[in-house]
């Protein structure tokens, strides 16, 4: 019976570490989701308070209320570019248009944010469309997060770490102390006075630290040998010191800023140059106030279009609604989750790497559905009713031709972004599983739960960057929907796509040929868009980080070519008869 009591025990004890290590990065993600409704809370509280003041008309100008709003975003977005800008590399320049961007969208998130009309509508708002879906997916990941709290190793630490995270920084500092010279009198070097060093810093948020001099000197915590409660760290002259958080051996800088003490041994006056990464203590918190972020600022921006552009908003929700409804958006659902579910258990026989070829075809998989979508859609709410005459119906009203054809786009986009949130969150689940699994599986050390947790946040910005191949396809389909049927609409952007994701091999491979190829071959880069920029199948497969410098240059692409293929689906739309 004790063996039984025993060997009950060990089994639960196994199964609460690989289920601890499975749900600990959905808890993070969950923990994100959650200061992100705090914050959209908090925000709409405000500004409906605001609403009850005069600045709650200024909306009912839409003149005046645009002007405000672009003012106001400017001078957000400028202040954004001065922070982020000089902090990046020398691709920083790409960051200007997605910043500036985002500071339009808050300048008019908080003008209609704080009208009136905003505080009266909020809770339709929030019932309406495409919002219960995105609402409730997130929702339902954050409940199951939050759940599994008991399982979570030390959570007050997650949690004490988000205050750590500085996203306006990449938290490296230098600092650079100079020492005055020891007496050319003195016998002993021992004998040379320990100067205090002012310094401000926390040891414990410091993952990595590096320390030079130019003379040789010694680190203590007091003035005197008698008060030193830490060893003495002796640098030599050109030596460089070097400490990492996650290795063995203790910081060569005092726990205390206040006690830092510094003996030049030299009849030079020393330079010593210090130079800082803080990092949080656990890294990961860094995704919970990404996550925060993200959140509030997608149902900050649907408000503000909501009730900046109210006629493309109507356009775009009952596009939205009826779409959704399709018995072919439900299939393509339930298709998505059955795929990503079956690549958790598929064995790939790749050798250690079916993790990354996992990665690989469920973010393909949701981009495939997803453009299958919105091809689909073009067809069926923008041909569909040219033909049947409901479009010339829906323009008899107040509503320009413009802004039926953007607010279709907009609708689209809508249910294609949807079921990418419902699929990725379940794409999210099976994939922080699948180390466990494989581990399980092939009888390996179960895995720590931050490499689930890292496995999640690489493939986070590989969604992002489908969907905005998506959103390049979608606005194709679009146009096209404007003169072709469904099934040639199908054609062409499917031969658009193959072509589009060969543009840039295909200037490559023309580089040292003749003129004519290579003229056929910068035709076709003019001519098809590269959706190639948009392709990280080589990143997602060699398990490389895609970093926000390389998201930046493709929203700047797909910023342009959006404007372009939308006024030409304008110019072609306005052209058609529509009765």
């Amino acid at each position: 019976m004790l063996a039984s009591f025993v060997g009950h025990g060990l089994l639960l004890g196994q199964t609460t570490t690989w289920m601890a290590s499975w749900l600990t990065p959905i808890w993070v993600l969950s923990i994100g989701l959650l200061l992100g409704a705090v914050l959209l809370v908090g925000t709409l509280g405000v500004l409906s308070i605001l609403s009850l003041t005069p600045l709650g008309k200024i909306a009912d100008s839409p003149r005046l209320a645009r002007t405000v709003s672009v003012v106001l975003g400017g001078i957000v977005g400028a202040a954004l570019c001065a922070t982020f800008v000089p902090q990046s590399d020398d691709n920083g320049q790409m960051l200007i248009l997605p910043l500036l961007i985002l500071g339009l969208a808050i300048g008019f998130a908080v003008i209609y944010g704080m009208w009136h009309r905003t505080r009266s509508e909020l809770f339709s708002m929030l019932s309406e469309g495409v919002v219960p879906y995105l609402l409730g997916t997130a929702g339902a990941f954050a409940v199951v997060g939050l759940v599994s709290t008991p399982l979570v190793a030390e959570p007050n630490q997650v949690l004490g770490s988000i205050w750590q995270v500085n996203l306006f920084s990449d938290g490296t500092e230098r600092f650079v102390r100079t020492l005055d010279a020891a007496p050319t009198d003195l016998a002993n070097p021992d004998d040379a006075e320990f100067q205090k060093v002012p310094m401000d810093y926390v040891m414990f948020n410091i993952a990595e630290l590096t320390l030079t001099s130019d003379r040789t000197i010694i680190i203590a915590d007091a003035d005197k040998p008698a008060d030193f409660l830490m060893p003495p760290v002796r640098v030599n002259a050109g030596e460089t010191v070097r400490y990492l958080r996650e290795g063995l051996d203790p910081p060569p800088l005092p726990l205390d800023p206040a006690r830092v003490f510094m003996q030049n041994r030299e009849v030079d006056p020393a330079t010593v140059t210090i130079t800082m990464t803080t990092r949080p203590t656990v890294p990961e918190a860094s995704s919970i106030v990404v996550t925060a972020i993200g959140f509030f600022a997608l149902f900050m921006t649907y408000i503000a279009l909501r009730q900046a552009a109210p006629r493309i908003s109507a356009v775009a929700l009952a596009t939205a609604k009826s779409e959704m409804a399709q018995p072919l958006y439900l299939l393509l659902v339930a298709l998505g989750l059955f795929g990503v579910a079956l690549f958790t258990i598929l064995p790939f026989n790749t050798l250690g790497e079916d993790i990354r070829l996992m990665k690989d075809s469920g973010v393909t998989l949701i981009m495939v559905l997803g453009m299958l979508q919105a091809v689909w859609s073009a067809g069926t709410s923008v041909s569909e009713e040219i033909e049947g005459r409901t479009a010339l119906t829906v323009l008899s009203k107040p509503i320009s031709r413009g802004s039926f054809l953007i607010g279709k786009y907009m609708g689209i986009m809508l249910t294609v972004l949807v079921m990418f949130v419902i699929i990725g969150a379940f794409f999210m689940f099976v994939l922080s599983y699948k180390p466990i699994y494989d581990a399980r599986e092939n009888s390996l050390e179960m895995p720590a739960w931050n490499v689930g947790h890292e496995e999640l946040m690489s493939t986070v910005p590989a969604l992002l960057l489908y969907f905005m191949e998506t959103m390049a396809i979608g606005g194709i389909a679009v146009a096209l929907a404007t003169r072709l049927p469904l099934i040639a609409n199908f054609v062409v952007c499917f031969v658009i796509y193959v072509i589009g994701n060969l543009t840039a091999p295909l200037v490559r491979s023309t580089v040292g040929e003749n003129e004519l190829v290579g003229f056929v071959g910068k035709l076709i880069a003019v001519v098809i868009p590269n959706l190639n920029t948009f392709n990280v199948q080589s990143a997602v497969d060699a398990g490389n980080p895609i970093p926000a410098i390389y998201l930046a240059g493709a929203f700047n692409y797909l910023f342009f070519f959006s404007i372009m293929i939308m006024m030409l689906a304008l110019l072609m739309f306005e052209e058609r008869d529509l009765a």
